[in-house]
């Protein structure tokens, strides 16, 4: 009979991140207890995300980053160590094409990319056309409201051309890779409770010693993990866990859309991850006949943020719907104006810079893995080794900060400094 009382690590969350640290904490021969409030893993902010696994990035960290967990996504069934017969999510290739507005926006990522060794294409307005006739590749933006009249008319400038990455991709199912990376934590001993809501994390003086739950049990653990995607600021503000952080964590209102390929499109071949910041969007395949995709968070008037992660409205609203489209029919013509709304609404747990928090709190033995869920689903089976690398050499006495991370599938190090809760905001790292 197990004892769900205690845990030598409290792991907070079933998302693929929580699933993700779940797992490699647990291969390392840790004691590991999940809590989770929904009945099932990936149900929250992982479901609604689009599961882009792209090699792009501001900085050469991130896109290096990216690149080593293409690997692990490619030999996913390896890594999870799973069974014959397993279901398991699937990395479909697609691509991603970053159109070039011409203002010098992917200078930026193209350093980064050369910096990690990542390799890319750079394309010319020409070839761009011939590799995808279906786009017009005029220059429509600055994005702007769809109700403008300037948004209907015709321009006459062109784009400079795109960025393409052959390697990237997505992931077809979201919640279905948290579940095998559970299942795998599970396999290598991770114990689970699920429905668990966890009302409070429980400290005295400079340590934590467990959390109480929402129907009053209170589990004691040595080290609790934070990975409750936008309910993490919830349990760590009434604590002052937060109030060193140099970052502050927002909470985001997303609405991806499902729109339907025009007829004789098949996407398996034709379609690619487009990601245009000349009208704010950000598409992918879904299937052999549809587009999956929503904005890039790159215009701060038309973001929705949100103070309560359980207070909003969980369908796609008609402004969304109709900006998110319109825009997407602009860039593809042949879509006409679909008017049947599908697509999925969720928040985005994000930092402020879109850099993510993995470090540990001012309370010894507790620690965070925050403003994930907008950026980080692509990086997702590395973040497990990341975290246990931050709680291992806090634990051992030292700064992990100072430390360098070994990726377990490269020769590449890396620096946790990137992700410390003091740091100042990032300034000008580009989103695509």
């Amino acid at each position: 009979m197990t004892d769900d009382t205690r845990a030598e690590v409290l792991v907070i969350g079933a998302g693929v991140i929580g699933a993700s640290i779940a797992l490699e904490m647990a291969r390392a021969g840790h004691d590991v207890l999940v809590l989770d409030r929904s009945s099932a893993a990936g149900t929250g902010s992982t479901s609604s995300s689009a599961a882009i696994v792209r090699v792009h990035a501001g900085d050469a960290h991130t896109s290096a980053l990216s690149d080593d967990a293409l690997t692990v996504w490619h030999d996913w069934a390896e890594f999870l160590d799973a069974g014959p017969g397993e279901h398991l999510a699937r990395f479909r290739h697609s691509g991603s094409l970053l159109l070039d507005p011409g203002d010098g926006s992917l200078a930026q990522i193209e350093r980064a990319m050369s910096e990690a060794g990542v390799g890319f294409e750079r394309w010319s307005l020409e070839e761009t056309e011939t590799r995808f006739p279906y786009l017009d590749l005029h220059r429509f933006g600055p994005p702007g409201p769809i109700d403008d009249e300037s948004f209907w008319e015709d321009p006459d400038e062109f784009l400079a051309g795109a960025v393409y990455t052959d390697q990237s991709g997505y992931v077809s199912d979201p919640a279905l890779a948290a579940v095998n990376l559970l299942d795998a934590a599970r396999r290598a001993g991770a114990r689970v409770s699920m429905p668990a809501a966890v009302a409070t994390v429980d400290v005295s003086a400079d340590r934590v010693r467990g959390v109480t739950l929402a129907d009053g049990r209170r589990i004691l653990a040595d080290t609790v993990v934070l990975a409750a995607g936008p309910h993490t600021a919830r349990l760590l503000d009434p604590i002052g866990a937060a109030d060193d952080f140099g970052v502050a964590l927002l909470r985001v209102r997303t609405e991806e859309v499902h729109v339907l390929a025009p007829p004789g499109f098949d996407m398996t071949t034709q379609g690619v991850h487009l990601v245009d910041s000349d009208l704010n969007t950000n598409f992918r395949p879904e299937g052999a006949d549809a587009f999956h995709g929503g904005s890039n968070q790159g215009v701060p008037e038309e973001q929705v943020l949100l103070d309560d992660p359980d207070d909003f409205h969980p369908v796609v609203s008609a402004d969304g719907w109709e900006r998110l489209t319109l825009r997407l029919a602009r860039r593809i013509p042949e879509l006409g104006i679909p008017r049947a709304k599908s697509g999925i609404v969720g928040i985005i747990d994000a930092a402020e810079d879109w850099v993510p928090i993995y470090d540990r709190t001012r309370y010894d033995g507790l620690f965070v893995a925050a403003g994930t869920s907008g950026s980080q689903f692509k990086v997702a089976p590395l973040v497990g080794a990341i975290m246990r690398h931050i709680v291992e050499t806090t634990l051992d006495g030292g700064d992990h900060t100072s430390v360098p991370f070994r990726s377990p599938v490269s020769d590449r190090t890396y620096s946790t400094a990137m992700y410390s809760r003091l740091r100042e905001p990032f300034v000008g790292l580009a989103r695509l």
